[in-house]
């Protein structure tokens, strides 16, 4: 694909946006379709992109759509709904799913797109609203590796690195599974630092400690920041998300068949913590939450 190549963007939040406005910034024509929030639709209506009145107008003037919402749900009402995606899919259109989305949707979509002529791949991506803005995300792409070389200089424009991991449905696949490791990851954190703060340790010596060995990782630079200084935005990824991952990467280990124990526990944890009243602020306020569960202040002095 070439430059001309026409893209349609729908989902303009944190990522979302940051990557429709990298697509534009690096030469491809963009069109985009209005939700909620207007903001970001005025900011790159500014920068020249266009937009579109509905899913399927958008789609019939696009050479590649890539959808970047919530989840599964919000996927398909963007390509089922009425004047949605798939009334406008036409033969060669390309759709793009860099959601975190349910594996089993990938057939469905797939089928419904090609019966109208086009293609469909998932291709969710890692990383934070930070490197989205900086175009260094990874693309974790499922389905023909003939179509994903297709899209590659579009998916370019917002990427550090492309990894086809599989199959249709393999980039979900593996979207879910790191996000267990990453969202466990800081279940196990805010836990220890839990546990720290109530047995009366030093916690920004506790934290210095840990950042010289094995405690040490991505994620922990992301969430103890909050800890430290009260800086929540290493981790813009609200709680109540951290759900609905775990949700599916239980239920995608069920299917396998894999032991899910320690998946179980981290949904549980989530869970809670959205039922608890936090489930808008971002992940690292779990350390807040499991403080207010164990009765015990968990940011340093």
């Amino acid at each position: 694909m070439s430059q001309t190549t026409r893209v349609g963007f729908i989902g303009l939040g944190l990522m979302g946006a940051a990557m429709a406005t990298n697509i534009l910034r690096k030469g491809f024509p963009v069109t985009v379709l209005a939700h909620r929030n207007r903001q970001p639709v005025e900011v790159l209506l500014a920068e020249g992109a266009v937009e579109a009145a509905s899913a399927a107008d958008l789609a019939r003037g696009s050479d590649v759509v890539i959808v970047c919402v919530t989840g599964t749900p919000q996927v398909r009402d963007a390509l089922f709904r009425e004047n949605g995606i798939l009334e406008g899919v036409h033969d060669g259109l390309i759709v793009i799913d860099s959601s975190t989305g349910d594996p089993d949707f990938a057939a469905e979509a797939d089928e419904a797109i090609r019966a109208r002529g086009g293609l469909f791949m998932d291709a969710p991506v890692n990383r934070t609203p930070k490197e989205a803005a900086e175009g260094r995300l990874n693309v974790l792409a499922g389905g023909n590796e003939a179509v994903l070389d297709r899209v590659r200089p579009v998916l370019e424009t917002y990427s550090e690195t492309i990894h086809h991991v599989g199959p249709l449905g393999s980039g979900y696949k593996a979207k879910l599974i790191h996000n267990f490791i990453a969202q466990g990851t800081t279940v196990l954190l805010a836990e220890a630092f839990c546990t720290a703060a109530k047995v009366g340790l030093d916690l920004r010596a506790f934290a210095d400690l840990c950042r010289l060995s094995g405690a040490h990782s991505r994620t922990y630079d992301r969430v103890v920041p909050f800890v430290l200084d009260g800086d929540d935005s290493g981790q813009k990824f609200t709680l109540r998300n951290a759900v609905k991952d775990m949700r599916s990467y239980t239920r995608l280990a069920e299917s396998a068949p894999t032991t899910a124990f320690a998946a179980q526990a981290v949904h549980q944890t989530y869970l809670l913590a959205a039922n608890l009243g936090h489930g808008d602020k971002y992940v690292p306020h779990l350390f807040d939450v499991l403080g207010q569960v164990n009765g015990v202040k968990v940011r340093a002095d």
